[in-house]
């Protein structure tokens, strides 16, 4: 999971440029395993409340203790706890939720082809709300990525009962969550905090959030004392979105957001190897057709955004 940022409040600093892609490379690979690790989880008996609460505790310690060796704290008041509310339930309580009830019924390169369509739908909102200049690329690269939703969706549709439609549906609030949360974060990014503090206050809400949830509906008892497929699953899901989110924070630092936007990429085709290596997966002509028009996509929109600056 990414998280949109404003880096003002923190130094910049400048990386070698091979350094850079390498850390590209891994944090795409990284983000691409995180959805093949959600559907390996949620294929291991647990009960999806049981997986997300997990996840986020173990996600919220890791970030803090990180802040704990940065020697970083955060105070909060009533704008930035709305704030971490609504991030916290934009970035990681909807879109994870959705994720793992979704990621038995499909497979995890389709899972992770809808969650790259995040951009996507970031630029729609721009426009939508005119906080964007409507450029023919910004234009050209939303019809782009209807056009990959249509490719996918359009064989389950044909399909008794809509096949796995209604699941992709549901994945969809994957990017939705994710491209909302760009905008706002980048309106209404607290003053003076930087992105360690954001995604660590962020997480801690998450975990709240769902912990009456959890309390009311998750099985306590049911989470083994022995590592699993599905425990290791989740542990491989946080250490990759804790590593993953430090590259992208490290990167935006050092090289701009531009840049960053190519890591969408890498994680795209890593997802649909990571399927292709774990669960076996095998994809279409119309999937690789829908993997081109996302790319590009995102490529007018990366181009665009380079451009503009």
């Amino acid at each position: 999971m990414t998280v949109n940022i404003d880096m003002r409040s923190e130094p910049k600093q400048t990386v070698k440029r091979p350094v850079a892609l390498l850390l590209l490379v891994i944090m795409g690979a990284l983000w691409g395993l995180q959805f093949a690790m959600l559907k390996l989880a949620a294929e291991g008996g647990y009960s999806e409340i049981n997986i997300l609460m997990l996840a986020l505790v173990l996600l919220s310690i890791a970030f803090s203790a990180i802040m704990y060796l940065r020697k970083q704290s955060f105070a909060v008041n009533r704008g930035r706890i709305a704030f971490l509310l609504i991030t916290a339930v934009l970035g990681y309580v909807i879109p994870l939720g959705a994720a793992l009830y979704a990621a038995p019924h499909i497979p995890a390169g389709i899972l992770t082809l809808i969650g790259c369509l995040a951009p996507v739908v970031s630029i729609s909102i721009a426009l939508a709300l005119r906080t964007e200049f409507v450029s023919l690329q910004r234009v050209l690269a939303l019809v782009c990525g209807l056009i990959a939703i249509a490719l996918v969706l359009w064989p389950q549709i044909e399909l008794p009962g809509l096949g796995a439609a209604p699941w992709m549906l549901l994945a969809l609030l994957v990017p939705a969550c994710y491209g909302i949360e760009s905008i706002y974060a980048a309106v209404y990014w607290p003053k003076g905090w930087t992105s360690l503090q954001a995604v660590t206050g962020e997480t801690l809400v998450a975990t709240v959030l769902v912990l009456p949830i959890f309390a009311a509906l998750g099985d306590p008892v049911s989470m083994a004392t022995t590592w699993s497929t599905a425990e290791w699953a989740i542990a491989v899901f946080v250490m990759a979105g804790v590593v993953e989110s430090l590259i992208y924070f490290y990167l935006i630092q050092t090289t701009g957001g531009v840049f960053v936007s190519f890591g969408t990429f890498i994680s795209l085709f890593a997802g649909i190897g990571w399927g292709m290596v774990l669960f076996g997966e095998s994809h279409g002509v119309l999937v690789w057709g829908a993997v081109g028009t996302l790319c590009a996509a995102l490529a007018l929109a990366c181009f665009d955004r380079s451009r503009a600056r």
